[in-house]
C-alpha cells in the first residue's frame, strides 16, 4: 500500500471517524481504521465501527500500489492533525504504516485487518431522496430532547415517521417533547426492493408505506458534523432493521432501536387558556440571567402571570433570590404561575428560529405547550412540550 495526499483533503475526511471508534471494547480491532486501498481507482476507503453503526469514507488519492491494513484510529488522527499543511506519504512497510511529510516521520504499528468485522453491503440505487439542510434542521429541533437514560432505550433516539403525505421527527425524555413536522411528502419517493433472502418492509406492496424508524443520536450527531450546505443530497435506505444514509463521500450504516415508540402526543393540550408570546432573545437572556441563583437540585425557575405582568423568579435557600419584571411582550389569559427546570426551556428556546416565541399554560400543573411565532414556514410545525416541576 502506497499513496500520497494533501493533509488538508486526508483531514477532511478523517476528523470525525474517530468519533464512532468505541473507546473501550472487548473487541480491540475495533478501535482501529480499516484501509483498503485501489490503485486501478486510485481510490482510499477508510472504515470506521463500533458494530451499531459502521462509517464508511471513500476518496480520490494519488495511489501507486494498492492493499488493506488496520490501524490504531485515534493516534492516526493526532498524528494526520499534527502534520503541516504540505502533502503526506502513507506507505506500509512490513507490519508498519509509514507516514511522512516533509522531514517527519512517524512508524504506526498495524494490527491483522483480517480481524476487522465484514463490511455491510447494501446498494443505494433505491434509496429515498432528501433534502440534505431540511433533515439536518429536524435533527437540530429534536435531538436535544433525546433521553440519557440507557434504561429507557427507546427513548435514546429520534422518531422519524414517513408517510406520503408529511414526515416528521420527534425527541423525548419524559420531560420534554420535540417535534417538527413537514407537511410534504419526501421529494423521490421510490420502492426499495431487498433481496429475496432480506426482510423487506415493503414486501408485498406496490405502494408507499408510513414506516417508522428511531434512529441512535450517535448516527445522526454523526450526520450533524458532516453536513455541508454545498452538498444538497442526503441518500435514505431503510430496511427493518438498520438504516443507510449516503451522504458527499460518506456510507453510514446504523441499527435501529428496535422499539415501539411512545404516543408522547396524548400529553399534548391544544386549548391551554393562556397564551404569552414574548421575543426569543429577551425571554432567554432573562433566564440565564435569573438562573444564576436557581436552586443546583431542581433548577428552578417560575413564571409568573398577574395583571398584566409577567416576572420571572427563582428562590435560593442557600444564596438568596432573584427576580425580573418583563417588558415587551403580550398576554391573553388570568393570573397563572409555573414553575419550569431553566434549562429546559433555554434548550427549547435555542431551539426556536424566529424572533418571537408563543407559549401556551394553563395551571401550574398543565405542560407547557411552546410553539415558534409566526410559523416557521406554511408547510411545517414545530411544536414543543415542557412538563412544569412540582412546586
Amino acid at each position: 500500500m502506497r499513496l500520497a495526499i494533501e493533509k488538508k483533503d486526508l483531514l477532511h475526511h478523517i476528523q470525525h471517524l474517530a468519533a464512532v471508534v468505541p473507546t473501550k471494547n472487548t473487541s480491540p480491532i475495533l478501535t482501529n481504521y480499516l484501509f483498503v486501498v485501489d490503485a486501478e481507482s486510485s481510490t482510499v476507503q477508510i472504515t470506521a465501527t463500533d458494530l451499531e453503526i459502521t462509517v464508511v469514507v471513500k476518496f480520490n488519492a494519488l495511489v501507486s500500489e494498492g492493499g488493506s491494513i488496520a490501524i490504531a484510529a485515534r493516534q492516526f488522527n493526532e498524528i494526520i492533525s499534527s502534520m503541516p499543511d504540505q502533502v503526506i506519504n502513507l506507505y506500509k512497510d512490513e507490519d508498519l504504516l509509514k507516514i511522512q511529510c516533509g522531514r517527519i516521520d512517524f512508524s504506526l504499528m498495524c494490527a491483522d485487518y483480517t480481524l476487522f468485522p465484514v463490511l455491510p453491503l447494501r446498494e443505494m440505487d433505491n434509496a429515498i431522496q432528501v433534502d440534505a439542510a431540511l433533515f439536518n434542521k429536524m435533527v437540530e429541533k429534536t435531538i436535544f430532547a433525546v433521553s440519557t437514560d440507557v434504561n429507557r432505550a427507546v427513548l435514546t433516539g429520534v422518531m422519524w415517521l414517513i408517510t406520503d403525505k408529511f414526515h416528521m421527527m420527534s425527541a423525548t425524555d419524559g420531560r420534554r417533547v420535540s417535534e417538527i413536522k413537514v407537511n410534504e411528502s419526501l421529494p423521490t419517493m421510490s420502492v426499495p426492493q431487498a433481496p429475496a433472502t432480506e426482510e423487506n418492509i415493503f414486501t408485498g406492496s406496490n405502494e408507499f408505506e408510513s414506516i417508522e424508524r428511531i434512529v441512535p443520536v450517535k448516527t445522526l450527531s454523526f450526520l450533524q458534523k458532516v453536513f455541508d450546505s454545498s452538498v444538497k443530497e442526503l441518500r435514505v435506505l431503510i430496511d427493518t432493521n438498520r438504516i443507510v444514509f449516503g451522504y458527499d463521500k460518506f456510507t453510514i450504516f446504523s441499527q435501529i432501536i428496535d422499539h415501539k415508540y411512545p404516543d408522547y402526543r396524548k400529553a399534548f393540550v391544544p386549548n391551554l387558556p393562556n397564551t404569552v408570546v414574548i421575543g426569543v432573545s429577551e425571554l432567554r437572556s432573562t433566564i440565564r440571567r435569573i438562573s444564576l441563583l436557581a436552586p443546583e437540585e431542581n433548577l428552578r425557575v417560575r413564571f409568573e402571570f398577574a395583571n398584566d405582568s409577567f416576572e420571572i423568579n427563582t428562590t435560593n435557600r442557600e444564596t438568596g433570590e432573584a427576580k425580573q419584571v418583563m417588558e415587551n411582550f403580550s398576554y391573553q389569559g388570568t393570573e397563572t404561575s409555573i414553575s419550569i427546570n431553566y434549562k429546559f426551556m433555554v434548550n427549547i428556546l435555542d431551539a426556536i428560529d424566529t424572533e418571537k416565541v408563543r407559549i401556551c399554560l394553563g395551571s401550574g400543573k398543565e405542560p407547557l405547550m411552546i410553539y415558534n411565532e409566526p410559523s416557521a414556514g406554511e408547510n411545517q410545525e414545530i411544536t414543543f412540550l415542557l412538563m412544569p416541576l412540582r412546586s
